[in-house]
């Protein structure tokens, strides 16, 4: 157990990276801060699940579905054929820690990226890597947080949360991470094609990366100091990794995971057509036939060469509209974080292609944690991970919590109270 001292630290972590100061447990129906010591805090944007909106509609809002004018759209386009990297780099000096700005021995903490090599192949991660300017222990008792994004995300995405980090002590290091095929990460051919390949195989992909990245990290000197905190299909692939590598690190965060449970997500959490007026709940026969073929989202915007920046702003400008409606620092940080979505939409095809093997059209999941992880937490040739478990869900979660809830019980009867712990964050 963490000490004291320690507790308070994670949870001034925990306030940094997830913003809001109140939380609310499944179990403890009004939690305050200090009550939940050293497990966790605050929140995520609130989201919706994957369905289509009807052709006609799509027709009827096309005008205003893309804000981006063409003449910025056309700009951003030249600027990712002429540099990549600059793009992730441009969002990221945002950060007075970055290396890139003219950072002064002021700052506690700095922040560099690093391309990890995980294979022979010249395949790397991409890292961010924050470490404390001054450290206060010695470099084998630091602690780790690694940040493990979601489906089609990257590490960028992580950037308001980053911006906090100073107000944690110089104990931690932090580790945001693009996926294998993610991000900035390199994309190799994704070699499985859904209906033939055989799912382990593809999460053994993801999850020998992981490990060599981990190893190259020397993240699994010390585990029992590593905390990994992922979102959606990131917390999915890291649940199973627990349960294949077990005691790689101490406690896992589970932000709105996917995969969990069976049951149907939109329904189980009463999202009602006034939250979603213009999506069908069972999506029609053409979107289930493309999910299934694997067919990306993404390749609308690789295939609009000048457009695809444009095509982008119809997802980006709604996600971080919040930011247009603030001061001009984040303003300007909207125009980055759009162009770095631009970036990594547009880069090669690869871990996204991942998707249709874990969850079906709708997002219900092919294979549930429930099923594959904790069917039988008794069993310990089965269940085998060995980590606190936090899963965290805001209150308009289109992410279903019964299964969560499910599984704590079960592995609280089998190992005590402490293990695992379910959290909704309100107004999110």
């Amino acid at each position: 157990m963490l000490s004291n001292i320690n507790k308070v630290n994670f949870k001034y972590l925990m306030e940094s990276l997830l913003v809001k100061l109140r939380m609310r447990s499944i179990t403890q129906p009004h939690v305050q801060l200090n009550d939940i010591a050293s497990d966790e805090t605050n929140a995520l944007q609130p989201s919706t699940p994957p369905t289509a909106i009807p052709l006609t509609t799509i027709v009827k809002r096309l005008p205003g579905l893309f804000p981006r004018s063409i003449s910025d759209s056309y700009a951003d386009y030249k600027r990712f054929q002429t540099d990549q990297e600059q793009i992730q780099n441009d969002l990221l000096n945002t950060l007075p820690m970055f290396q890139d700005m003219a950072s002064t021995k002021s700052d506690s903490k700095v922040a560099k990226l690093y391309k990890i090599p995980i294979d022979t192949k010249e395949n790397y991660i991409n890292e961010l890597y924050i470490e404390p300017r001054t450290k206060n222990v010695k470099s084998k008792d630091l602690k780790h947080l690694i940040l493990i994004h979601g489906y089609g995300a990257g590490l960028g995405f992580f950037i308001k949360n980053l911006e906090n980090l100073p107000l944690l002590n110089n104990e931690w290091c932090i580790h945001a991470i693009d996926l294998p095929g993610f991000g900035y990460s390199s994309r190799p051919r994704f070699p499985f094609k859904y209906g033939v390949t055989d799912v382990s195989e593809v999460n053994e992909w993801f999850h020998s990366r992981i490990n060599n990245w981990m190893k190259k990290r020397s993240l699994l000197e010390n585990p029992q100091n590593n905390i990994v905190m992922a979102h959606s299909l990131g917390a999915y692939l890291m649940a199973l990794y627990a349960n294949k590598y077990p005691g790689h690190f101490k406690k896992l965060i589970m932000c709105s995971p996917a995969g969990v449970c069976y049951s149907n997500n939109v329904l189980k959490n009463k999202m009602s057509k006034t939250l979603q007026p213009n999506a069908n709940l069972s999506p029609p026969w053409w979107y289930s036939k493309l999910w299934n073929m694997n067919f990306s989202p993404f390749s609308l915007v690789r295939n609009s060469g000048p457009l695809g920046s444009l095509i982008t702003s119809g997802w980006s400008y709604r996600r971080f509209k919040q930011l247009l409606q603030s001061d001009k620092r984040d303003r300007e940080q909207f125009e980055l974080l759009h162009r770095y979505a631009y970036g990594i939409f547009n880069r090669a095809g690869s871990g996204e292609y991942l998707l249709p093997f874990v969850l079906g059209c709708g997002g219900v999941p092919r294979e549930p944690l429930e099923e594959s992880v904790f069917k039988d937490v008794n069993n310990p040739a089965h269940f085998k991970a060995n980590c606190d478990w936090i899963w965290m869900y805001g209150e308009n979660d289109w992410m279903n919590k019964d299964g969560a809830e499910a599984i704590t019980t079960n592995i609280n009867r089998k190992v005590g109270n402490s293990t695992s712990k379910v959290l909704v964050v309100p107004n999110s």
